[in-house]
């Protein structure tokens, strides 16, 4: 199954959503960390629990984005 991260990053990259946007969704799901953090975890920079992973992927799906778990 594909990484919601990489889904991030890519539409991210191709300007399709833009990190507040993912950042606002993926706090109102429940995610706790600050918005820098969350380019870290995104970007594969910084490490977050392993449930961060489904937060995401229910961020990505809030913004209409299929996003595999």
């Amino acid at each position: 199954m594909e990484d919601p991260r990489k889904t991030a990053r890519e539409l991210i990259r191709n300007r399709t959503i833009d990190l507040e946007d993912l950042w606002i969704r993926y706090w109102a799901e429940g995610g706790n960390a600050p918005v820098l953090e969350l380019d870290a975890y995104v970007f594969e920079i910084q490490e977050r629990h392993p449930f961060e992973l489904r937060i995401l992927s229910w961020a990505l799906e809030d913004l209409g984005i299929d996003a595999p778990l």
